[in-house]
């Protein structure tokens, strides 16, 4: 597994056990950490249910070396770290979701620099 496989793969599992797991299970106690209302609870499982599938779509292109998706995660992940900050300026959300902003922008980073040195590696051999 490359560099960039493995981070991507840590991702998908991140999604799925991070992200997925708490909002389907423990929905309330999940989003109460942040100060974030779930509501009924339905809105904040669905979310669950796509950050599930998203993680497994990560874990399957890393599986089957589908290696063009894993730089397709990078900008998606930056855009959800700005879509996050933002909400936060916005004042729509409190400070504590800036944890995930960065937690996505630094993975993506990660990302990121793995391709450059997977394909430097590649490019020396």
């Amino acid at each position: 597994m490359t560099r960039a496989q493995l981070s991507v793969y840590m991702f998908g599992l991140y999604l799925i056990s991070g992200v997925a797991l708490p909002f389907l299970i423990i929905p309330h106690f999940a989003l109460g950490m942040f100060g974030i209302s779930a509501g009924d609870g339905m809105w904040v499982r669905f979310v669950g249910v796509l950050a599930g599938i998203l993680g497994a779509f990560y874990i399957a292109a890393v599986l089957t070396r589908t290696d063009i998706m894993l730089g397709w995660t990078v900008p998606a992940r930056y855009a959800t770290a700005t879509f996050l900050c933002t909400m936060v300026a916005l004042g729509k959300v409190g400070l504590a979701l800036l944890i995930f902003a960065a937690l996505d922008a630094l993975t993506a980073s990660i990302t990121w620099i793995a391709i450059k040195a997977d394909a430097e590696e590649k490019a020396a051999a």
